[in-house]
């Protein structure tokens, strides 16, 4: 499936009138945040997919799978708040970002698959995998070598 690569106008839609009013009057505008907020956003959901054993990256380091795309403007949406003080979350946008946590948090548990995409790179199965492999048997031990 093809992943998504959010955009301002995505962050956009999730904020209200004033909130709105607030980040175009701040002083670096709407796409001077807008771009390190959906750079941020995006590298710590492709990271919580990358912890995950079952789940695939994308090549393309600028895409999410689209489930996670409100998962993605909820916590952008946070993240504009740290950055402009004044400008206020609902309690509802609150409890969106909770919950966006949670998702990514089973998504890197391994308990909650996002589709693959077009061109997977592999993540936690490659780790999987080489975790299983063990050391050969030992010839020598404390035992075999007592009294040398």
């Amino acid at each position: 499936m093809k992943w998504i690569t959010l955009t301002p106008a995505d962050l956009e839609s999730a904020l209200n009138k004033p909130q709105l009013d607030i980040l175009k009057s701040s002083r670096l505008g709407l796409n001077g945040i807008d771009a390190e907020v959906i750079g941020l956003i995006v590298s710590r959901i492709r990271a919580e997919i990358a912890a995950s054993e079952i789940n695939f990256l994308d090549e393309d380091h600028s895409t999410i799978p689209p489930e996670l795309k409100e998962c993605a403007v909820r916590l952008a949406v946070e993240a504009l708040q740290l950055r402009i003080p004044s400008m206020e979350l609902s309690e509802a946008q609150k409890r969106h970002a909770d919950y966006a946590r949670q998702t990514l948090q089973r998504v890197a548990e391994s308990k909650l698959p996002v589709c693959r995409p077009e061109h997977p790179i592999s993540t936690g199965l490659s780790r999987k995998s080489a975790a299983t492999l063990r050391s050969r048997r030992r010839m020598a031990t404390g035992e075999s070598l007592r009294g040398l």
